[in-house]
């Protein structure tokens, strides 16, 4: 899948041209995305999908409160 339709700020790590798996731009969004990329994320991608990924993401301090945002709010 394609980076180009998010922010540049979560794939700072990546070719501005990469074609990522889901479950990496999943939780790179989740984890460092803006809200309008977690809302496109909710666009294209499967809810379950996200959820089931999220699901694997492991929680940390610095993740906590995005994740929960994330779920609580967008999802």
């Amino acid at each position: 899948m394609k980076i180009t339709g998010f922010s540049e700020y979560p794939f700072w790590s990546y070719d501005k041209s990469a074609d990522l798996p889901e479950e990496v731009i999943i939780t790179q969004i989740v984890q460092y995305g803006e809200i309008k990329d977690m809302l496109g994320l909710l666009k294209i991608i499967d809810s379950k999908k996200i959820e089931k990924v999220i699901g694997s993401i492991k929680i940390n301090r610095q993740n906590k409160k995005r994740i929960n945002f994330f779920i609580k709010v967008i999802f």
